[in-house]
C-alpha cells in the first residue's frame, strides 16, 4: 500500500511540473513569439520586360493585308488595348478590328521566359483555329517572334511578326508566312498611341 501512496505521489508530482512547466512555454510565446525564417523577396521582373511593358496602354490600329494563297489584300483599322499581366511578368493584349476581311477581335499574352532566355507568346484569335505559339528575341531595335500556325485545312505555317520603330506614341509590327514557297509579307499594323 506504501508504494502504491508513493507511486501517486510521484505520478501527481510528474503531472503537476510538466503541467507548470507547459504554462511557461506558453507564456514565453505570447511574450515572444518563436522566430520565423523569412520568406524571401517575390521575384521581380526582369529588364527585358521594359519593352513589352513599354506597350501598355491603348492604341489605334491602321492595317494592310497583301493579297495571298490565304486570303485578298485590303485594309482595316481598330483599337488594341494592352495591359500589365499578374505580377508585372507579362502583357495582356486585346485587339478589335474591322475591314476587308471583316471584323476581327485576338487576344495574346507575351513574356519574358528567364531560364530559356526568350519571350514566349500564345495567342487566339476569331480567324484561326486553335492556340497559336511563338518565341521572340530582340534583334538589334527590334522583337522578331517566330512560330508555327495551322491553318483551317490542317495545312501548317510557318510565321514571323517583326515589332520594330518603337517610340513612345507608335509602333510597327510586320507579319510574314511561310507556306514553304519561300517567306512572304502578310500584313503591316501601325500602331498609334490614343491620348489619355
Amino acid at each position: 500500500m506504501k508504494i502504491t501512496a508513493a507511486i501517486g505521489i510521484v505520478l501527481a508530482a510528474v503531472l503537476v511540473v510538466g503541467a507548470q512547466i507547459r504554462r511557461d512555454e506558453i507564456k514565453q510565446r505570447l511574450v515572444r513569439p518563436p522566430q520565423v525564417a523569412e520568406m524571401p523577396a517575390p521575384p521581380k521582373p526582369g529588364p527585358e520586360m521594359a519593352q513589352l511593358r513599354a506597350l501598355v496602354g491603348t492604341w489605334t490600329t491602321e492595317e494592310v493585308y497583301e493579297a495571298t494563297s490565304m486570303g485578298p489584300g485590303g485594309t482595316g483599322s481598330g483599337v488594341n488595348t494592352t495591359r500589365l499581366g499578374p505580377g508585372g511578368f507579362s502583357i495582356l493584349m486585346d485587339q478589335r478590328s474591322k475591314g476587308t476581311m471583316g471584323a476581327f477581335s485576338g487576344h495574346g499574352v507575351y513574356a519574358w521566359d528567364a531560364a530559356a532566355r526568350m519571350y514566349r507568346a500564345s495567342w487566339v484569335d476569331s480567324m484561326t483555329a486553335g492556340l497559336q505559339f511563338w518565341t521572340g528575341r530582340k534583334e538589334g531595335d527590334t522583337l522578331v517572334f517566330t512560330g508555327e500556325v495551322t491553318l483551317m485545312d490542317g495545312k501548317k505555317i510557318a510565321t514571323r511578326d517583326v515589332w520594330s520603330d518603337f517610340t513612345p506614341t507608335s509602333h510597327t509590327i510586320t507579319s510574314y508566312y511561310n507556306d514553304g514557297s519561300g517567306e512572304k509579307k502578310s500584313m503591316t499594323i501601325q500602331f498609334t498611341r490614343q491620348e489619355k
